[in-house]
């Protein structure tokens, strides 16, 4: 596999350090939102093609996607995803255990749109605030789709996809998801010299 860029092991680390504080912020927002705790990890991060995030993805499930696009010092498509039963079970925790498979099903896309608001903001902030700089960002936009489609694979021949396996703890609930950030060459090479640059601040 053919890599647009290639991080040091100090530069990855520092790309982690933001990510989990980013979703350590969104698991406080969440915990209140959702009034339980609300715990989130990241278990792995990797650059790869998108073609191959869709692969990880499995090419022939229904993925659930809340999307936003940011612009900034650098820019990017920024995505939170998880299967169609898991983002239900998402839905749940937040509507109610008990209401009916069909109004589940019903305020799926907008309880999705917005826990996946506060979690893609949570870490674009985050990102925001080690930088000391501002991201414009876009409307958030709801898919239930495969992932072929959902990532634009057929376009995005030659972007590549920031993504993070993310586990969401709610309550006896282990959920397991995906955020990603698909960007081109350009932006990936100022993403390499913003991490650059944070480090040598240190």
């Amino acid at each position: 596999m053919t890599k647009a860029i290639e991080l040091t092991g100090p530069e990855l680390d520092m790309l982690t350090e933001i990510f989990n504080l980013g979703v350590t912020n969104a698991a406080s927002s969440l915990s209140t939102m959702l009034k339980q705790k609300t715990t989130f990890s990241v278990s792995h991060i990797e650059f790869t093609s998108v073609a191959e995030f869709a692969n990880e993805l499995g090419s022939e499930n229904t993925i659930c996607s809340v999307s936003e696009m940011l612009s900034g010092s650098f820019s990017a498509q920024s995505m939170l995803l998880f299967s169609e039963k898991n983002s239900l079970e998402i839905v749940r925790h937040l509507i109610g255990q008990s209401l009916p498979e069909e109004t589940v099903e019903e305020l799926q896309q907008e309880a999705f749109s917005e826990i996946g608001n506060i979690i893609l903001n949570a870490c674009i902030g985050s990102f925001a605030e080690s930088l000391n700089s501002e991201f414009e960002i876009g409307f958030a936009i709801f898919e239930l789709s495969n992932p072929l489609d959902l990532l634009n694979v057929s376009e995005n021949t030659n972007y590549t996809a920031l993504f993070m396996r993310i586990n969401l703890l709610l309550s006896s609930d282990e959920i397991t998801g995906y955020m990603a950030f698909l960007m081109g060459p350009k932006s990936l090479q100022q993403l390499k010299e913003v991490i650059s640059q944070l480090l040598a601040k240190r």
